[in-house]
């Protein structure tokens, strides 16, 4: 999955955040999206981004981009306030273990509350290759074309995703004018190897259309991820084919029967030797799958086997070290070097303009077309799970359209949401 979502607790996880997340050597701004940090160790600072910036300073709002300072994220994560004046947004946090009665009179302590939501999005293991391998321009071209990914599907979750929640039990499902968010660029994963992501920090905190900041309801976030990670996949596609003409080709996962989308001309051997983090996980966790075989006497179901992995991730999690930018590259390059020759920006550039499919517009496809997409993402939703939302649907919608280009995101948007509204119409609602 190349879009994974996680909470951050009040305290302890605003300390994980600003240790592993948002550790860029933050003097000054960068004078482009990449050349400063060819030389200089660390990330760029963090910016901020989201509608709900306009909302801030007493509606002056802060401009999208702009750096965010060490103390407005302290701010927004460590007391959830304002990043620009400090104004506490909402209720104050209950502190931890704080006593307090509940609607039924039964006395309850406070959980660590949540500050916010780290969405990390990132790029497919093809072009974190190519990426790192391109000459300066090309590169250039390839991280502009991430950056857009991100904000187009921050911005549709803003229409889609973040809600909050007012009335007895929740039950008032309430729109947000936009979430608060600030975002940190990393280049590479934690065994050293490219991996080009995005680190989106979402505040719990957004202002509704009566004026007051609510917390957002998380369980509809989680529940989105699969769709939201879908999407991204999809829209970062469609911009390079735009920008560089590439081509794109299945290819089948180590742990799915869906196969994923990678950059025509990047091969298996090629993403595999840029892959050392993935293998130690997959080592580690057929270890733990022997050990649970050898303990109860049968294989781990599929949701064991997922939890197995997570433990193996942990387990094997090295600390992630700052390097100059320029240092990695000429490693990179090196280590590629066997399998692509010494100019591998030379090769890079062969794999523009292998894009052979045509550019679709939503007019193009057809209403028996549509009606097909939606039958099949229907079959395939039902036969899975008793009960699905429209997420759910919508995430198979782009499945079943990710081998296809479109002209912009927004012409593959639109198609999926009218061929999800197709096959929601062929489905019995169940909800009130």
């Amino acid at each position: 999955m190349t879009v994974s979502i996680r909470r951050i607790s009040l305290g302890a996880g605003y300390r994980y955040l600003m240790a592993s997340v948002a550790r860029g050597d933050g003097a000054g701004v960068m004078s482009s999206p990449l050349t400063r940090y060819y030389a200089e160790s660390g990330t760029p600072p963090g910016r901020f981004l989201g509608a709900g910036l306009a909302c801030l300073a007493g509606g002056a709002g802060v401009v999208p981009g702009a750096q965010v300072s060490e103390e407005a994220l302290f701010r927004m994560l460590g007391k959830l306030q304002d990043p620009v004046t400090g104004q506490q947004l909402g209720r104050p946090p209950k502190a931890v273990g704080t006593a307090y009665i509940d609607g039924k009179g039964r006395v309850r302590k406070a959980p660590r509350p949540v500050a916010g939501f780290d969405l990390t999005f990132s790029a497919p293991k093809s072009v974190s290759v190519a990426w790192a391998l391109a000459d300066p321009g090309t590169q250039a071209v390839i991280y502009r074309a991430h950056l857009r990914a991100v904000e187009f599907v921050i911005g549709y979750a803003e229409r889609a995703v973040f809600f909050s929640r007012s009335g007895h039990a929740g039950v008032v499902q309430e729109d947000v004018r936009g979430v608060v968010a600030a975002g940190f660029d990393h280049w590479d994963s934690r065994a050293g190897d490219p991996q080009l992501h995005t680190h989106v920090v979402v505040m719990n905190r957004a202002q509704c259309a009566d004026g007051a900041w609510r917390t957002l309801d998380g369980r509809l976030i989680f529940k989105a991820t699969v769709a939201l990670s879908t999407l991204y996949n999809a829209v970062l596609s469609d911009y390079l084919t735009g920008a560089l003409g590439w081509g794109w080709e299945p290819m089948a996962r180590r742990h799915s029967a869906v196969p994923k989308y990678e950059v025509a001309g990047v091969d298996a051997q090629l993403q595999a030797e840029f892959s050392r983090r993935s293998g130690a996980i997959e080592d580690a966790k057929n270890a733990l799958v022997d050990d649970f075989v050898a303990a109860h006497g049968r294989q781990p179901s599929s949701r064991e086997v997922l939890q197995l992995r997570q433990q193996a991730t942990i387990s094997t999690r090295p600390d992630k070290e700052a390097h100059a930018l320029g240092e990695q590259m000429a490693v990179w390059r090196a280590r590629a070097a066997r399998l692509v020759g010494l100019d591998s920006a030379r090769w890079v550039s062969h794999l523009a303009g292998r894009n052979e499919l045509p550019l679709l517009r939503a007019a193009d496809l057809t209403d028996q077309t549509l009606a097909g997409v939606a039958g099949a993402a229907l079959a395939q939703v039902a036969g899975k799970r008793a009960t699905f939302s429209r997420m759910n649907v919508l995430a198979e919608v782009l499945r079943q359209l990710h081998g296809a280009r479109f002209a912009d995101p927004t012409e593959r948007l639109a198609v999926a949401e009218r061929a999800t509204d197709l096959a929601l119409d062929r489905a019995v609602p169940v909800d009130p």
